[in-house]
């Protein structure tokens, strides 16, 4: 895993951590399900996708703090101008 990984902005939107959270506990439930009715197949595949799906949820939220300290930081220090200023005569 990369150290600083890109991220698109939308990563940490609420909508994205809102259906990433629901879609794992869909797949949780129907793991239950399909561990009680023996189809042992079908309940590895719904294991699968909510560890895809948990895990989108808590690197979104990971993304997000960071994001957040990140504007933070910009705001008690802001940058210096991008180009130098011209002295006048």
């Amino acid at each position: 895993m990369a150290a600083n990984p890109a991220r698109p902005a939308w990563f940490a939107n609420v909508g994205v951590q809102l259906l990433a959270g629901a879609a794992a506990v869909y797949n949780a439930v129907q793991l239950v399900l399909k561990l009680v009715d023996g189809r042992y197949g079908d309940a590895f595949l719904s294991f699968a996708w909510t560890v895809l799906f948990g895990y989108v949820v808590l690197e979104s939220l990971r993304f997000r703090r960071v994001q957040q300290r990140e504007e933070a930081a910009a705001e008690e220090n802001p940058s210096e101008p991008s180009r130098p200023v011209e002295p006048t005569d």
